[in-house]
């Protein structure tokens, strides 16, 4: 009789170890979530998936948390173009945001995580489906702005130009966005739609919304004010005098300051920027420079320049960037 008892404590204890461990892995798993740990935090929501203890919805929050994660590890690799695990990634990502939306297909926090994965493998179509999935549950304006972003990579410059408007009509107040952003974003579909005069105008809007909480940021204002250069020459705007107002508030001895040195005509292509060997940040760097040299080769109507700077952004742009999309869409217009 005691060894009977015995052997069913036993098993009901493993049991509760069971279970222990499937819960502990899950809080371990959004613990290291928490901490930006995207490696280990895959590790133990796999953990406790397999455990096979969790309840719908533990199972749920796993699913998606461990979305989150696929997603998050998917854009390293993309930034370090290892470009087939970061498919893999978001592959892995799309299989468990459809399990959490078995299990819960009221939570729009869950279309939206499975529309930026397939945003990212540039199944747009797919993307939207979930944005609008996602704004019948509960519309905001951060989703529409979404939604506009996969409108506009697909070459819908139209559909995205009137979710962006949208997005300015609203109150952004609890959106997470500033208008300055907005304002920025319709203005580049406006570029890449050769509409230059809207986008100049949205990207000065863009200027004068964002300068007091970019005050200082010596990244922010030179691109800002080299965007709205670009819009204005491809318009044919003369902006000599705004471009040498805004260059006064800028140091144009140092990158990314001396693009607008470049478009002043103070500093020749190989002078923009010193050579980098700080890995991405140089990549970056690389990018943009040889955009911004394209667009203005465009504007001396040097089309042979600029299409083979344009394919150097192509090949150290990250994909997921503005620019990168930029230069593929003034590449094929230059083919044609």
């Amino acid at each position: 009789m005691f060894k009977v008892v015995l052997t069913v404590a036993c098993l009901v204890l493993s049991a509760a170890t069971l279970q222990a461990g499937g819960l502990d892995d899950l809080k371990a798993a959004n613990a290291a979530a928490e901490r930006g740990a995207v490696d280990q935090a895959i590790q133990l929501f796999t953990q406790a998936i397999a455990a096979g203890d969790l309840s719908p919805a533990d199972q749920f929050t796993a699913r998606k948390n461990r979305g989150d994660g696929y997603v998050a590890r998917s854009m390293i690799d993309d930034a370090f173009m290892r470009l087939d695990q970061a498919r893999t990634a978001r592959a892995d990502a799309i299989a468990d945001y459809t399990a959490a939306i078995a299990l819960k297909p009221d939570d729009a926090k869950v279309f939206i995580g499975r529309g930026q994965a397939h945003h990212l493998n540039g199944e747009y179509d797919l993307a939207i489906a979930d944005f609008d999935a996602a704004q019948k549950l509960d519309a905001t304006v951060l989703t529409g702005v979404q939604r506009a972003a996969s409108l506009r990579a697909k070459g819908d410059y139209e559909g995205a130009v009137a979710g962006y408007s949208a997005a300015l009509t609203a109150d952004l107040k609890d959106s997470g966005l500033d208008a300055w952003y907005v304002y920025n974003e319709r203005g580049t579909t406006y570029f890449l739609a050769e509409r230059f005069d809207a986008a100049a105008a949205d990207f000065e809007k863009a200027l004068t919304a964002g300068s007091a909480s970019h005050n200082g940021d010596v990244l922010w204002l030179p691109y800002q004010v080299a965007w709205l250069h670009l819009a204005r020459a491809r318009a044919g705007q003369d902006d000599a005098a705004e471009l040498a107002r805004n260059a006064a508030n800028i140091d144009v001895k140092q990158w990314p300051g001396t693009l607008v040195a470049y478009f002043l005509g103070q500093v020749t292509p190989d002078q923009l920027s010193p050579p980098s060997s700080h890995g991405q940040m140089g990549h970056g760097r690389e990018c943009n420079l040889s955009f911004f040299v394209a667009e203005q080769a465009l504007i001396k109507r040097d089309s042979a320049e600029a299409g083979r700077q344009f394919q150097r952004a192509l090949g150290v742009c990250n994909i997921h960037t503005t620019i990168y999309l930029a230069a593929g869409a003034e590449l094929k217009r230059l083919k044609k």
